[in-house]
């Protein structure tokens, strides 16, 4: 009996720090909309430039979705990237390589992102805290998870 309680411990232990593929739900929300194409649908958390492009120089975050038949998805933010603006984006993985490249169908640009700040600073006439936030327009906040953070095709 102890011995199976320490497993047990063990395990939840695991799951809860995102261990084996569990995502510890930093970032949740749904999939709305109509998929534009046949194909894998995959989520991705991926860098902006200052122009909105993908900075496809930021490793990407590539995780199936967690219940595509409801479209709901839960992933876990990496515990220190790159300063910098990210955006976590549904996509098609037409090519079926499992990441995201410019030009495959993707969810719609919206008016947020995830600021990961390496000290507190003052953004584009906002504030920002060190670690991860979310930007809403010109509403930050800190407080996880980033929920209903949903995407629209």
């Amino acid at each position: 009996m102890k011995r199976q309680l320490v497993w047990l411990a063990l395990a939840l232990s695991l799951a809860s720090c995102g261990v084996l593929g569990v995502p510890r739900g930093d970032v949740t929300g749904s999939i709305t909309g109509t998929q534009p194409q046949a194909g894998d649908v995959r989520l991705a958390l991926v860098g902006l430039s200052g122009s909105g492009y993908e900075n496809n120089a930021v490793d990407q975050l590539d995780i199936g979705t967690f219940n595509a038949q409801k479209r709901v998805y839960s992933i876990s933010l990496p515990g220190s990237p790159k300063a910098g603006v990210y955006e976590v984006l549904a996509y098609v993985d037409t090519n079926g390589d499992k990441t995201y490249d410019v030009g495959e169908p993707r969810t719609a640009r919206q008016n947020r992102s995830l600021v990961f700040a390496a000290q507190d600073a003052g953004l584009f006439g906002f504030n920002v805290k060190k670690g991860w936030n979310r930007v809403d327009g010109t509403t930050v906040s800190q407080t996880r998870p980033f929920a209903n953070y949903d995407l629209n095709w």
